[in-house]
């Protein structure tokens, strides 16, 4: 059992809801009906009326008192030079509201169900406009981006043999972790000092965006705490309205506020992840060598630019982009388009699931248009293993990796060979069985940088760092590499991560990087640490540094019976008032490591009811060094039933007319439950890292990576080679063979 799970499980975690502010208001966000429409005028008199009710906020009253925007993070340039262009997103609407769930006042009340019924007491006045939600439909292009060498590529494709095109849709999900978005700001106005208590994937991103562009005070200014973290998979990176919202209302009343999200606002408001209309062409050889890829992206940003959302669909895509395989000539280009829908950033992958699965469907494509069997054509288009450190056309090195051993061994654990007998039998019930396989690769290392501390003190060691776990096993994982180092007892290892006041900065815990890059900076500081702590030792043992031996956590002067422990150094320390021992490291080197791995699908549709059942998936990854094997095949796991998800259940559905969203409660949303799911075969192996000394390489976003287009590749096969776009769902497959049908008795 991991070390934190006791007290999840016994219901002792401190999530935000959990925290004690007996005296807190309460605060509710009024949100726009509209997809979009002009703001005539909000009247807030009645709200203010009513008993119970302390304030109520509007656009006007933050401007008034130098509330700015939420910051866009990551902004691109396009292909010809200029600027990305979008509007800022305010924290509440003041012109304009752009989506449905656009937050237009704030009510702060003494109770949550007062703010929200005061909030059915504003009245205002709205002019409806023309909305958009189809980015295929969208004339908003906030910007134009392009990757690789168009020209090489052009060549290519002229003297191609043949051309292989797929137009797909990378269907736009609802993230919905277990725990919703919820904060608690406090102000000292004798510090001038606000403190922030909220969900998030690292507590110094979220306090840079929030002091310096929205409340624009200094960083020393604002304290974020961040505790249990109830589920993330990107989406409580983000900073949002209501962050801002809390801070602003605890420095106005002088109260704490608390504002908790429901599961509806979640649907309405948390960054959306994907939504994506590719159009893919291979160029080939007569003998199916890969002698091209290209690939046109009109991605969906929503209304407005979330904190990452330009970065996803671009440069977060392109580094995987051909992933396992040989291609000598690679073009990509990124039309990011505005809607009137929710934001979209990054979900679990941020972008390396979208381009994966459309190339993975399109070599399956491409090997039933050229009659090359589809394993033959990856197995002679694999960049081998004899060729790492391998470039890539766009200029990626990979460090290691042996993409056909991995695919090899997919292939023997999911029997791939007894198949054609397994879909005999299934036909012979009148269903239709199909196999998928989908080979990806991940680019890790999203966090710009990340910083650690080990510290001796008394009986235990207590690690700082600037990760944030968001359920992953950070605790379990941290100490055991510490525990593991200094051969004590993990028990007296202490992990403490979201404080910045605890630790002055970090990266947070993002693009699969917690064991490459955050773990390698706690390495790093334990050593440092143990070097402090023999000088130590040596002053107690009256002998030399150098003349010390450690092991199974002791100082023994080399040669004799002489020792001290960790622990009686740190003793030592406390009953000294000595400096602390206390090692720092900051991650400095090669950011990416470049996990890897073959998923096989198998499935059984029924004939009667277009119904998909995965008959088995079978998982091979390579994760390099692997720490704790239990918790990296949880991920790998639980990353695959979210691929799963989006391959075969979740579908976010707006009303082309009025922008509204059709699919907003699990009502109309279906989220994989275990009766959706197979027993799963799942092997960890591969080769260590050469980017980072432990040899670590990421393992929480590979699964939805790889999954949805083994699951795609699977239903495909089982429809005799007919295409469509995900979800999967019973009512698209039994139209799907219904056509064929008639086409057949045509």
């Amino acid at each position: 059992m991991r070390l934190e799970d006791h007290r999840l499980l016994t219901g002792k975690g401190r999530f935000v809801d959990d925290l004690p502010f007996p005296d807190a208001l309460h605060g509710h966000i009024l949100r726009s009906p509209y997809a979009h429409a002009r703001i005539l005028s909000v009247d807030v008199e009645a709200a203010r009326g009513m008993d119970g009710v302390v304030a109520v906020y509007t656009a006007a009253d933050l401007k008034r008192d130098g509330i700015g925007p939420l910051p866009c993070r990551a902004p691109v340039t396009s292909r010809d030079g200029t600027p990305m262009q979008a509007p800022d997103r305010p924290v509440l609407a003041d012109d304009v509201v752009r989506f449905v769930g656009d937050g237009v006042a704030m009510v702060v009340a003494s109770s949550a169900n007062i703010a929200r019924d005061a909030a059915e007491l504003i009245e205002v006045d709205y002019e409806s406009l023309p909305a958009c939600t189809d980015v295929r439909k969208s004339s908003e292009r906030c910007f134009d981006w392009e990757s690789g060498d168009a020209d090489a590529v052009e060549a290519a494709f002229a003297g191609a043999d043949r051309i292989c095109v797929l137009d797909t849709v990378n269907n736009r999900v609802v993230v919905n972790p277990m725990e919703t978005r919820s904060a608690v700001a406090e102000y000292d106005a004798e510090a001038d000092r606000y403190t922030l208590y909220t969900q998030s994937q690292g507590v110094h991103g979220l306090r840079k965006s929030l002091a310096e562009s929205v409340l624009g005070v200094d960083l020393d200014r604002l304290r974020v705490v961040t505790n249990d973290v109830g589920g993330s998979f990107g989406t409580k990176i983000f900073t949002y309205p209501a962050h801002a919202l809390v801070l602003y209302a605890a420095r106005r009343t002088g109260r704490a506020v608390k504002w908790v999200g429901d599961r509806s606002d979640a649907f309405l408001t948390d960054a959306h992840g994907r939504d994506h209309f590719h159009h893919a062409e291979i160029a080939l050889d007569a003998d199916g060598r890969f002698l091209a890829l290209r690939t046109h992206i009109r991605a969906n940003l929503g209304a407005y630019l979330s904190n990452a959302a330009p970065f996803i669909p671009t440069d977060a895509l392109q580094r995987v982009f051909g992933h396992v395989y040989d291609i000598p000539a690679l073009y990509l280009r990124v039309e990011g388009m505005l809607t009137n829908t929710t934001p979209v950033d990054a979900y679990r992958g941020a972008g390396k699931p979208e381009i994966v699965t459309t190339v993975e469907r399109l070599i399956d494509r491409a090997a039933m248009e050229t009659g090359i069997d589809r394993l033959r054509l990856r197995r002679m288009n694999l960049v081998p293993s004899s060729a790492m450190p391998y470039t890539t056309a766009l200029g990626r090195v990979y460090d290691c990796g042996d993409f056909e051993a991995v695919m090899d061994q997919a292939l023997a654990l999911s029997d791939w060979a007894g198949f054609a007998e397994r879909r005999r039998e299934s036909e012979s019930r009148g269903d239709r069985r199909g196999i998928g396989i989908s080979l990806w690769l991940h680019a890790t290392g999203g966090n710009p940088m990340e910083v650690s501390q080990v510290e001796l003190a008394g009986d235990v060691v207590i690690v700082r760092t600037g990760t944030q776990s968001a359920g992953q096993g950070h605790e379990t994982a941290f100490a055991q590499l510490v525990a593991g180092r200094l051969q004590i007892p993990h028990q007296q290892v202490r992990v403490v991560q979201g404080d910045t006041d605890a630790i002055a900065s970090g990266g947070g815990t993002g693009g699969s990087s917690s064991l490459p890059i955050g773990a390698t900076t706690i390495v790093r500081a334990t050593e440092q640490m143990l070097e402090q702590a023999r000088a130590v030792a040596g002053e107690m043992l009256e002998a030399a540094a150098l003349d010390l031996d450690y092991g199974d956590g002791r100082f023994t002067v080399t040669g004799t019976d002489l020792s001290v422990g960790l622990f009686d150094v740190g003793a030592r320390l406390d009953e000294d008032h000595a400096s602390a021992c206390v090692g720092e490291s900051a991650f400095e080197g090669e950011h990416a490591t470049y996990p890897n791995g073959a998923y096989v699908c198998e499935v059984d549709i029924d004939g009667e009811t277009g119904q998909v059942r995965i008959v088995s998936f079978t998982c091979v990854d390579d994760l390099g060094t692997v720490l704790n094997p239990t918790i990296a095949t949880g991920q790998v796991i639980g990353g695959v039933v979210q691929g799963i998800g989006q391959a075969l259940l979740e579908e976010t559905i707006y009303d082309d007319d009025s922008g509204q969203l059709l699919s907003g409660s699990f009502m109309d949303y279906a989220l994989p439950r275990a009766d959706d799911l197979p027993v799963f075969t799942s092997a960890l192996t591969g080769q260590p890292s050469l980017n980072n000394p432990l040899g670590a390489k990421g393992a929480g976003e590979v699964g939805p990576i790889g999954a949805p287009a083994a699951v795609a590749n699977a239903v495909v096969d089982a429809l005799g080679g007919r295409e469509f776009d995900m979800p999967s769902t019973p009512e698209r497959i039994w139209l799907a063979m219904g056509e064929a049908g008639g086409e057949q008795n045509g």
